[in-house]
């Protein structure tokens, strides 16, 4: 058999079967979220700082460019149940229950300390009311992740819109580019540059916090390194020079 023959599919000998196959299973994954999401990503990154492979990477991390993902969180519901009926005015040390969603992959879910962050007592003193107001349905979307970056629905209790706003493309990124510009400006983070720490405040709440899934800092950022090589790619080369 050729040297050629034998070879990985990548020219990496040192890979395993099980390497590349999990190599070209990421490729296709990014691949997806590029085909069906740069050209709203870029459009929204266009007001930010906020580089498109981290978001395009961040979509790959959460839902892999499902537009209608969503994850609804059991513990967060009671809290909020428990906030309308004025039993617990914080989140506490409540712990996220595991409900798998299954999309052809699993959506992520957050981890223990990120709903602390936010369902803060200020919170619950601050919008008990307007919670009491709303169905039993209305505290499920609050307490279920939705769209292509998986946002709370909790997050538009002070934003304009709907819950299930966050289902249309253009109105979800530009909600995943504010929250992340939040993290930026309360951790002192600078969105061009420290992605770890940006893909960690988005599954904890804390740049350094400890995510549910070991990984996924690490597959974060190499997902970003695919996106942007889709990107380089997409880009029109100049025309050579006549001569």
């Amino acid at each position: 058999m050729s040297a050629a023959a034998g070879a990985h599919p990548n020219g990496d000998w040192n890979l395993t079967d099980e390497g590349v196959g999990r190599a070209m299973a990421e490729q296709k994954l990014v691949e997806r979220v590029f085909e069906r999401c740069h050209s709203m990503i870029c459009a929204a990154c266009q007001s930010s700082s906020v580089p498109p492979e981290f978001l395009g990477a961040l979509t790959a991390n959460e839902s892999g460019a499902n537009d209608h993902a969503a994850r609804f969180e059991p513990a967060v519901y009671r809290h909020l149940v428990a906030v309308v009926s004025g039993g617990e005015p914080a989140y506490g040390s409540i712990k996220a229950e595991v409900l798998l969603a299954k999309l052809g992959r699993v959506l992520h879910p957050k981890a223990d300390d990120f709903h602390a962050y936010f369902l803060t007592p200020a919170f619950g003193s601050n919008h008990a009311e307007a919670l009491a107001a709303l169905p039993d349905e209305g505290l499920r979307e609050l307490a279920t992740s939705w769209g292509y970056t998986q946002i709370m629905g909790y997050h538009m209790v002070e934003r304009h819109g709907e819950v299930r706003d966050l289902l249309e493309p253009a109105f979800h990124f530009r909600v995943a580019l504010e929250l992340l510009a939040e993290f930026a400006a309360a951790h002192q983070l600078d969105l061009t540059g420290e992605f770890a720490e940006m893909f960690c405040c988005w599954n904890t709440g804390q740049p350094y916090g400890k995510t549910y899934d070991p990984m996924y800092v690490e597959h974060g950022l190499s997902r970003m390194t695919i996106y942007k090589r889709l990107l380089m790619a997409s880009e029109p080369k100049p025309e050579e020079n006549q001569t």
